[in-house]
């Protein structure tokens, strides 16, 4: 199974690592006050490879969310928290979910053991009434999907059906998903993913990398600031309510 993540970057928990449960804070950030990096299985040049590598593709819209799973341990540094997205699909484009339910729970991160919030790369936190497309793989968890890379998210942005992808900026896929529309993009989805007629220009699904030493996974991403970036509209001043809600 591929996971979205092997590691974070500097004491966060694995993503999909499938560590030990441990107990996690009751206070939990209302939103994400940093940004943490880590080393992704797949890396995507374009919407038609991602699509061909996930398990699931899927519009859908966030109907709730709350606290989900812990992982990881104070002996392994840390106990960090997931956050269940529920989503309402309204179109299934690939099995497993051709048949799809009418919700399916989809992890993202998170909280640390402070119960202070973090994003992963550019994958900021979702909020209920987000629509939008996702491209999923299993989560280590029974029942639970998460993205295959954090690229793998394209929401709406507006009425008229522009997107915002969860991809780096300036990167192939970025500019792909950011210049087109949502009725453009269902359809090509639709194409692409036609199994009665097969697209001939879908490409191969990237072949998942050999399994990472475990002694490797636990090395820190590599640091490309001095500095940890902080999401778009965080405060980081500690003025988050501890009321133990999640957003």
């Amino acid at each position: 199974m591929a996971l979205s993540l092997t590691a974070l970057a500097a004491g966060a928990a694995l993503w999909g690592s499938g560590a030990a449960e441990g107990k996690a804070a009751v206070h939990r950030d209302t939103q994400a006050e940093r940004i943490m990096s880590g080393r992704e299985v797949f890396d995507f040049g374009s919407v038609a490879e991602m699509a061909s590598t996930s398990l699931a593709v899927v519009e859908a819209e966030v109907v709730s969310i709350a606290p989900g799973r812990s992982l990881g341990s104070e002996e392994e540094g840390g106990v960090d928290q997931a956050r269940d997205v529920t989503l309402s699909v309204t179109t299934s484009y690939k099995r497993p979910l051709v048949s799809a339910p009418s919700t399916i729970v989809m992890e993202e991160w998170g909280w640390d053991e402070d119960g202070h919030g973090y994003q992963v790369e550019n994958v900021t936190w979702s909020e209920v009434g987000d629509k939008g497309f996702y491209f999923l793989t299993w989560s280590d968890v029974e029942g639970r999907w998460q993205l295959v890379s954090t690229q793998g998210r394209a929401l709406m942005a507006d009425a008229q059906g522009n997107l915002r992808s969860s991809a780096t900026p300036g990167t192939p896929l970025y500019t792909e998903v950011e210049t087109t529309y949502r009725e453009f993009l269902h359809y090509e989805l639709k194409r692409l993913l036609d199994t009665k007629n097969p697209a001939p220009d879908l490409p191969r699904p990237q072949a998942e990398p050999e399994v990472v030493p475990e002694e490797d996974m636990e090395e820190p991403a590599p640091e490309e600031g001095t500095e940890e970036p902080l999401p778009d509209d965080s405060v980081d001043d500690g003025s988050e309510p501890a009321d133990g809600t999640a957003r």
